[in-house]
């Protein structure tokens, strides 16, 4: 039986425990690492390619996470408020997806919002997606929900899947890897080392995380980094605001914003299920607001100041035109936490795109949404697509790795319909389309450089100036100034 290394747990083990079948880890706290891992997990029982193979999943925390307090270290506590900070919900139109969805469900751990409450709002006012399409949330916030999948795999698959938890306890977080002629080794924040595998799988896409870590593992890594650094991503301002006063007019849970220049979107996670299931938060209203792109990119990227007095002016701005308020006083705005995502959701993916990425040389692959689509049904659907392609590896010596590893080659732009700045979305809900990514974001092709935390970079890959994606109908927006 494979050991389960769980929260706070310190194991003295240095090496991988022996198996008759390929040992795979899985570095990630996706939606994509996770289907990777239980898609190997469930293969090991009928893939030739796969039996006896040991498979360990190293979790950390991931942008699905709901975020509370100005560090995100707290906990959602059931039955209290909660900010879904990252994913606002995601829907299902892909057949396997969706059955995947519906076991989340049964298990207690999502449900659709009730008809009515997701919509569009335009210069027509909220108009409601068909109710006949189902906008999925977390119990209690995505974050409890991707906890609670990703233990109830561990159990399910215990006797070959090993979880090594780095959330809450950092000191079991991956921080490097290294390879041998024994194989992967991975090294954890206090020092422990997991392996030797045969395949080192990542399940995530920030330059800010992939390039620092990829670096550690030297040249066996290196083409897999100049894949991953082709990716491009839009820039979002994410808002965490209560409103302690009198409650807004808000007579839907969450909206897409379409006339605004500043403004994609608001939820009101007060209305959202707690982690019982039941509907709905007693307390203040407690708001998600998220910039379009252009209005971050240009803010972050261009303001020689700081974006976070701008922002938050502009988007509470924005929220009363979209609302019909000419103030917001009497409702007792209370900012929480606003920050600024530098790899919101990726807006290029590989050409030809087999879902996911594999060096078959070095034995690293990659998956993540930017192989399929951004959001929750892209990730799953690449981290399937890993699995699948590691298992015809493993079991084909002729194997065909042809567009697998795009390093030397241009990437395409992302398209489907309903693609907005927060994801991609069923097509059946009806919406129309809107990004608005521009070029000030720099391109980390030649090696990735972090931004300046404090939004005073200048210009980006097209030196500072828009390529005409961002152009839209904002009203009385001021977002290219300076800040005074």
């Amino acid at each position: 039986m494979a050991r389960r290394w769980v929260g706070k747990a310190k194991p003295a083990i240095t090496a991988a425990d022996a198996t008759s079948g390929p040992s795979v880890a899985i570095l990630g706290t996706g939606v994509a690492a996770l289907m990777c891992a239980r898609t190997l997990a469930k293969m090991t029982k009928s893939a030739s390619s796969l039996r006896g193979a040991r498979i360990t999943l190293c979790t950390s925390r991931g942008k699905l996470a709901t975020q509370m307090g100005p560090q995100n270290k707290t906990e959602p506590r059931p039955g209290q408020p909660y900010f879904d900070y990252g994913c606002q919900y995601f829907t299902a139109w892909d057949p396997w997806f969706e059955a995947e969805t519906e076991r989340w469900a049964a298990l207690g751990l999502c449900q659709p919002l009730p008809a009515g409450q997701v919509g569009l709002i335009s210069e027509n006012g909220f108009k409601p997606v068909p109710s006949s399409e189902k906008c999925w949330v977390g119990n209690g916030g995505m974050g409890p929900m991707l906890t609670s999948l990703i233990q109830q795999t561990a159990t399910e698959f215990e006797d070959v899947l090993q979880l090594v938890s780095g959330f809450p306890d950092e000191g079991l977080k991956v921080v490097s890897l290294a390879k041998s002629e024994a194989g992967w080794e991975l090294t954890t924040k206090n020092g422990q080392i997991l392996g030797p595998f045969d395949i080192v799988v990542g399940g995530f896409a920030q330059h800010v995380l992939t390039d620092p870590f990829l670096q550690t593992g030297g040249k066996p890594c290196e083409n897999m980094l100049k894949c991953l650094r082709r990716i491009e991503s839009n820039q979002l301002i994410p808002i965490q605001v209560a409103f302690e006063g009198e409650p807004l007019p808000m007579p839907f849970t969450a909206a897409h914003i379409l006339d605004e220049e500043n403004l994609s979107w608001i939820c009101d996670n007060s209305k959202k299920p707690q982690q019982n299931g039941k509907l709905g938060t007693p307390g203040p209203q407690q708001l998600t607001l998220i910039s379009t792109a252009s209005f971050a990119e240009r803010e972050f990227n261009c303001n020689q100041r700081g974006y976070k007095r701008v922002a938050e002016e502009e988007m509470l701005a924005a929220l009363g035109r979209v609302l019909g308020l000419t103030s917001l006083a009497k409702h007792g705005p209370r900012v929480n936490r606003l920050n600024h995502w530098e790899d919101g959701l990726a807006t290029n993916t590989p050409p030809s795109s087999k879902g996911c990425l594999l060096d078959v040389a070095a034995g690293i692959g990659w998956c993540g949404d930017f192989c399929v689509l951004p959001g929750v049904q892209g990730a799953a659907l690449s981290g399937k697509a890993m699995a699948e392609t590691l298992a015809s590896y493993l079991g084909d010596a002729s194997f065909d790795c042809e567009g697998l590893l795009p390093a030397d080659v241009s990437w395409k732009p992302m398209a489907g319909d309903a693609m907005w700045d927060i994801g991609a979305f069923s097509p059946k809900l009806g919406l129309p389309s809107r990004t608005t990514h521009t070029d000030f974001v720099p391109s980390a092709i030649g090696g990735y450089q972090k931004s300046s935390t404090s939004g005073s970079n200048k210009g980006g890959k097209g030196k500072g100036k828009s390529d005409g994606r961002a152009k839209g109908k904002g009203k009385r927006s001021h977002a290219g100034r300076s800040n005074s």
